[in-house]
């Protein structure tokens, strides 16, 4: 089966304020949208403390990056955290050309 143009979010309860979430696949055109609502369900619900674990991904465009950004402001608009982490090598660069901290 091909997984190319999907994306699977797991999350874990870290603590009592944090959610992790780790992302595997293509964060991409297709996927972007479903990453912008999963976040904003949380958030709603009360998740305002999410840490994203990208060492999975193997796929990021600028639509992806985009939600990433996005969901980054309006964590932080709310007096929450959007935490990246374990960006892969290959995804580096797109952060160190951005105002987003790693």
């Amino acid at each position: 089966m091909d997984d190319k143009g999907k994306l699977t979010i797991d999350r874990l309860r870290e603590g009592k304020d944090t959610l992790k979430l780790t992302l595997s696949g293509d964060l991409d055109i297709k996927t972007a949208p479903q990453l912008k609502n999963f976040i904003e369900s949380l958030i709603t619900e009360g998740d305002i403390n999410l840490k994203l674990d990208l060492s999975r991904l193997s796929y990021l465009d600028s639509s992806g990056f985009t939600v990433l950004v996005d969901a980054t402001r309006r964590t932080k608009a709310i007096k929450g955290n959007l935490d990246l982490s374990n960006l892969p090598p290959w995804m580096t660069e797109f952060f160190d050309m951005s105002a987003l901290e790693r």
